[in-house]
């Protein structure tokens, strides 16, 4: 055979394998996803550890980050469904949600009818579409609540999946570096090093970028809700950062149920407030600065760009965009840095970097923390201590 021949015979049956690899793995992209983004969870805590033992100190890693991240997603639960069940919200919600298809109805009219087209033809039309539109979100909703409660076994099962894989990706992450790196020709096996780098910088950046939205979505939940005086402040806190962190949920679930909750009750006007003041200090303002400016300035890349690839990933991808667009855009960016511009990117380490900050802050507070004060070092070298008016020569 000749092999030029061969050559192309060669490279279509390997695309073919890729095509089909892809085919097989498309429907555990969101597994992998949600694997990767554990192990960036896990592995700062991982080289903390002082064990050489790579299976050993993931292992370890591993039962550090997730018993204590199951258990807050586990309280998140609990505390849910008791107070759909306290309050019979979501039954109520079932039974009654044509109410709120009413509500609105009649206050779309009464507003016709003080505009003075009320009885105009533009009006009846007007009211019939929007009056087939609720009914039309109302289903959604209804079919929403039922779908998600038949997929949590589901989400359970994804959920330990993606946890398997995250060790995998702990323990053998630097040997797939190597081998990535191994299979470069030498003369550029240093931009391919430099590449994946600024890649690695940039998923770390988009991680620690949820991370400190959902714990600043906590904090702004628990003042909101304690001034607009809704459920315990704190619990409803706590759902809401668990929900933040969870692209598929977000924070608009809850603002929803609210919003549901009090139109039921006929109060359509402090229901859409409601909605209204949480979404805009809660969620959306937020969502504008806090994440994309911690996620750039993490992996250097102008905030920007990673709110563009936050805003663009939803309106194309749904839910999961939210990840994977500002991951999409910022790996263009630093691969154009890293490998054309031939710039060195390395993640910032803005946690360490906190937390040396809050010890230096403590350390100026109380400069004795951590140190013998000298009355204690003298009780300990009491051979040192001179009588009264005589000084050590």
């Amino acid at each position: 055979m000749d092999a030029r021949l061969w050559k192309a015979t060669t490279i279509i049956a390997f695309s073919a394998l890729l095509l089909a690899g892809f085919y097989v793995t498309y429907s555990f992209l969101d597994i992998i996803l949600v694997a990767v983004i554990i192990s960036y969870m896990v592995r700062p805590a991982k080289e903390k550890l002082p064990f050489k033992n790579e299976t050993l100190s993931t292992l370890l890693a591993e039962v550090a980050v997730l018993i204590p991240l199951f258990l807050f997603l586990a309280f998140t639960f609990f505390s849910l469904v008791n107070a759909l069940v306290t309050q019979h919200a979501l039954r109520t919600v079932l039974q009654d949600i044509g109410t709120i298809e009413e509500t609105i109805s009649r206050v779309m009219g009464n507003l016709l009818q003080f505009l003075g087209i009320g009885e105009t033809q533009i009006a009846a039309a007007s009211l019939e579409m929007l009056t087939s539109r609720i009914e039309v979100i109302t289903q959604e909703i209804t079919e929403t609540i039922i779908t998600w409660a038949f997929k949590l076994p589901s989400v359970l099962i994804n959920l330990f999946l993606a946890t398997f894989l995250s060790f995998y990706f702990v323990r053998d992450g630097k040997n797939l570096k190597d081998a990535l790196i191994g299979i470069a020709p030498d003369s550029q096996r240093e931009k391919v090093e430099r590449v994946i780098t600024a890649c690695d910088a940039v998923i770390y950046g988009i991680v620690v970028g949820y991370l400190s939205k959902a714990i600043i979505t906590a904090f702004l939940s628990i003042i909101v809700f304690y001034f607009l005086g809704i459920g315990n402040p704190f619990v409803m806190g706590v759902v809401l950062a668990v929900f933040d962190f969870i692209p598929l949920i977000g924070p608009w679930t809850v603002f929803l149920g609210l919003f549901l909750w009090y139109a039921l009750q006929g109060q359509v006007g402090y229901a859409i407030q409601v909605a209204g003041i949480c979404y805009l200090t809660i969620s959306l303002i937020p969502e504008l600065y806090i994440r994309p400016k911690v996620s750039g300035t993490i992996s250097q890349v102008h905030p920007i760009v990673m709110l563009v690839g936050i805003l663009g990933g939803l309106i194309s991808l749904g839910a999961i965009g939210v990840l994977a667009g500002p991951l999409i855009l910022g790996m263009i960016v630093v691969i154009i840095k890293s490998y054309f511009l031939d710039m060195r990117i390395e993640r910032e380490d803005i946690i360490g970097r906190t937390l040396v900050g809050v010890r230096a802050r403590m350390e100026r507070v109380n400069p004795w923390r951590g140190r013998k004060k000298p009355s204690e070092f003298q009780e300990e070298h009491p051979e040192d201590r001179q009588p009264p008016g005589r000084e050590k020569l």
